[in-house]
């Protein structure tokens, strides 16, 4: 009895020391920030680098970019700079360094902050950190560059100068610096952007962006005052929706009354949010229920975040009214999204009214394309079905349309069950029914297409985009009107 006596106390004085020190924490100023040391660039990801030298075209490669970068104008390095952020290519983070340390060119800088802002690499955070305490010499592109950098990397340093950017009048840099503190900020900035909303000079864009960054935040200590914003009905509707929307982001499950109460109000847009809210108590009955009544609301928009929900959540109990939906729904983006969360949920009655829809002879077949791809996406049932409404499209030309559409998606999977459906598709007479076929054996290689392929190739009447790829597929060479197949590649094909 002692010892439960001793817990108790314990944890009551833990709760009252996490309610006074929410209590405590108060919203962070602007200031000047302290610069953070200067360093070189962390060590060079090997996996990284191996993947990038595999895109090279030549053995030549990796000294022409190096020594572009040392040698090269702007422009070169700039289009260089590109490329190497496109390819993912941190093999010369050093040479970039140097070179960034040297140059007075607005643009080489500002792409060089973006590669490195891409690996995730603080060497830059000195130069970034510095720029944003007084960056009003510096051109806005430049800026930018610097606020996106520090939200990258995580630079805690930079608050002061970007909360001081905030308080600004100059507005140019406000929605940059609010998107930065929404990376880098903790719950003294979250405190900061809700009693900066009470100010009167905002503009209502601003204020919007206030809220939706306090809301990506996810900082309880806000609560109260999200709150009284979500129930303010003069309050402008934008911010009241982030604000909705914000009280889920926390995952305080005294939220979901406040949410369930808004959800009554007129406005749709409003009532789309909250259930935006609601998302993130899949486990609260209050949230589910109301979560359901959205599936049915009024407005499409209210009912297409419902489904949503309903998929992300994985809420078989909606699957009643999401084929109510897919059946009767007078918007067919309402319809579509109902057939994608009921693939999802993957229960026995959504599956079987899924595979009904696609044996509905009365049944378009626009439907039936989605219903195809998000069946196959989720993998779940109907493969059989699938594969024989391909078939019957292929023995009716009116249904071309259905029959790409089938063989489109067939190709993005690999499954050895596709090889019959594979080989019917290369025996069309129809080309692109042929080059779909083609699809489906570069993802599966099935041997068994590689005559049909041989075929077609020799066919002197055959489409020539087609007899050109399985030229490629099947690595053929042709010598004085002799065609043969490379011995690796036709080994591989087997």
């Amino acid at each position: 009895m002692k010892k439960l006596l001793i817990l108790l106390c314990l944890f009551l004085s833990f709760s009252l020391y996490a309610q006074s020190a929410e209590e405590e924490i108060k919203a962070s100023k602007g200031g000047i920030s302290e610069i953070p040391a200067a360093k070189r660039p962390k060590p060079v990801d090997k996996e990284k680098a191996e993947k990038a030298a595999e895109k090279d075209e030549t053995d030549k490669d990796y000294e022409n970019k190096s020594n572009t970068i040392k040698y090269g104008v702007p422009s070169e390095i700039s289009t260089l700079i590109d490329e190497l952020i496109k390819n993912d290519d941190p093999r010369f983070t050093e040479e970039i360094y140097d070179v960034f340390q040297v140059s007075r060119n607005t643009s080489i800088k500002q792409k060089v902050l973006n590669y490195f802002k891409q690996l995730e690499d603080p060497c830059l955070e000195d130069y970034a950190v510095e720029v944003l305490n007084d960056p009003y010499d510096e051109k806005n592109d430049l800026v930018k560059a610097c606020f996106q950098y520090v939200s990258a990397v995580k630079t805690k340093e930079a608050i002061p100068a970007v909360l001081a950017l905030i308080e600004s009048e100059n507005d140019s840099y406000f929605n940059d610096a609010i998107a930065a503190i929404g990376e880098i900020g903790g719950p003294e900035e979250a405190m900061f952007l809700v009693e900066y909303l009470e100010r009167d000079d905002l503009s209502d864009a601003q204020r919007q962006t206030l809220m939706r960054t306090c809301g990506k935040m996810h900082a309880i200590q806000t609560w109260d005052k999200v709150v009284e914003v979500a129930e303010d009905e003069d309050e402008n509707l934008y911010v009241r929706m982030y604000a909705a929307e914000a009280l889920g982001l926390m995952e305080k499950k005294e939220s979901v009354p406040v949410l369930t109460v808004l959800f009554s109000e007129n406005d749709p847009n409003l009532r789309q949010y909250v259930i935006k809210g609601l998302s993130h108590f899949p486990d609260v009955i209050e949230a589910k229920q109301t979560i359901m009544q959205g599936i049915r609301d009024e407005h499409w928009r209210v009912r297409q975040e419902a489904i949503k929900t309903a998929k992300a959540n994985n809420m078989t109990d909606t699957v009643p009214y999401l084929i109510y939906r897919a059946k009767n729904d007078s918007e067919k983006i309402i319809k579509e999204e109902a057939y994608t969360t009921l693939a999802a949920v993957n229960t026995d009655e959504a599956n079987e009214f899924l595979i009904s829809q696609l044996q509905e002879k009365k049944l378009g077949d626009g439907t039936k394309k989605k219903i195809v791809e998000v069946l196959l996406k989720e993998g779940h049932a109907g493969e059989k079905e699938i594969l024989e409404l391909a078939d019957e499209c292929l023995k009716d030309d009116k249904r071309k349309d259905l029959r790409y559409a089938i063989g489109k998606e067939l190709a993005k999977y690999e499954n050895t069950a596709y090889d019959e459906i594979c080989i019917k598709y290369l025996s069309s007479k129809d080309s692109t029914t042929q080059s779909l076929g083609l699809d489906i054996y570069k993802t599966n290689k099935f041997s068994s297409a590689v005559p049909v392929m041989r075929n077609i190739y020799a066919d002197k009447k055959a489409n020539s985009g087609v007899k050109n790829r399985i030229k490629k597929m099947l690595s053929i060479e042709e010598d004085d009107d002799t065609k043969t197949e490379k011995p690796s590649e036709a080994a591989d094909a087997k």
